[in-house]
């Protein structure tokens, strides 16, 4: 052996952790497999010692960068010896990002948070790992599959400035927004995929479509962003903004603001799968941040920005949120699955491309 490559060697060997060899690395998958039978304190003990000595972590999300940095300083807290790191951007740029590195053979992300309507794409490249930690057995079984688990849900709702109209007017079902005194009146964000997909599954494509042109006629005022439209609403823009998130409404409503909203007779409704990278560099780092946010404290975090969150023992802080997280599993609730995904995403995404938005105003 020449001298580079027993230089080359040393480096690898170097590099893994304590007691591992070349031959006997393990994948991500075959070492969070390894933990599955073992005692919790035992679990933690080889989780920390793994994590010790890989040095950081990397998530991928789609997280507002605010709270996103919150759960990282957080998780750090808990973990000092951990040198966690973040990256956000829009779900498409995080996907496209997550594919683009591994068509490169670069293994950079740990940790990945996603939508459920590019999950698929992820797993068909097969880049998303099974990661079967203890904290998931208290999870109801709509909020978790095979490859994730669901940080929180959130709502979408028809919201009203109360300035301008008074509650019992504000339409109350999709079929009330097309009253002739709606006609160029309602705020609509133009990324509303979720709607028309809650729409498919449970009106199917013909009373859909249908329904959406006549809504298009409403003149509707398209906007980008659920945030800009609710700001925009609150404005004076205009009186009503559908397709809002109802812990931002009630958050805005708490300091005062001029919004309120109500729960339509059908609420679409999100799920945010948190995933393990298939092959991350950093797996017991990864393990460990992955049951923080699982956790009791993890999940109080994100409940404390007014989501109704996955765990079942984490209550929401708004007591409108809590009616909200009642409707889920009953019909008044179609929530945004995978599966859900597989089945409706580009009849979709085709209809509220040629239906809705190119009536743009």
């Amino acid at each position: 052996m020449n001298r580079l490559a027993i230089v080359l060697v040393a480096a690898v060997v170097f590099s893994l952790p304590p007691g591992a060899s070349i031959s006997a690395a393990a994948s991500p998958e075959e070492i969070w497999k390894s933990l599955e039978k073992l005692p919790a304190a035992e679990r933690e003990k080889k989780l920390i010692e793994g994590a010790k000595s890989e040095g950081e972590m990397v998530w991928y999300t789609n997280t507002g960068l605010e709270n996103a940095n919150r759960y990282i300083q957080a998780f750090k807290k808990a973990y000092p010896f951990t040198n966690p790191k973040v990256w956000r951007a829009k779900t498409r740029q995080v996907t496209q990002r997550v594919i683009a590195e591994a068509n490169a053979g670069r293994n950079l992300v740990d940790v990945i948070k996603p939508s459920t309507d590019l999950l698929p794409a992820l797993l068909e490249k097969n880049l998303i790992g099974r990661y079967e930690t203890p904290l998931r057995t208290v999870y109801p079984a709509l909020s978790k599959g095979t490859y994730f688990t669901n940080m929180n849900y959130a709502f979408r709702v028809f919201a009203f400035n109360p300035r301008k109209v008074a509650r019992k007017d504000v339409p109350k079902t999709w079929e009330e927004l097309l009253q002739p005194r709606w006609k160029g009146q309602i705020l609509f964000d133009e990324s509303s995929l979720e709607e028309v997909m809650a729409l498919l599954a449970v009106w199917g494509r013909e009373k859909t479509v249908s329904y959406l042109t006549r809504l298009a006629q409403q003149q509707l005022l398209i906007r980008v962003g659920r945030d800009t439209t609710t700001q925009m609403m609150m404005a004076g823009e205009a009186p009503l903004a559908v397709t809002t998130y109802a812990y931002n409404n009630e958050s805005l409503r708490a300091q005062n603001a001029p919004v309120d909203w109500v729960a339509e007779d059908l609420i679409p409704a999100l799920m945010y799968p948190l995933t393990m990278a298939r092959n991350a560099p950093h797996p017991y780092s990864a393990a460990l941040f992955y049951d923080f946010l699982l956790s009791e404290p993890g999940q109080q975090l994100i409940a404390k920005e007014g989501r109704v969150v996955a765990h079942p023992k984490v209550e929401p802080i708004y007591p409108r949120m809590k009616e909200l997280q009642n409707f889920l599993g009953t019909p008044r609730v179609q929530l945004n699955t995978v599966e859900q995904n597989h089945t409706f995403y580009k009849d979709g995404l085709q209809i509220l491309d040629e239906v809705v938005l190119k009536q743009r105003n």
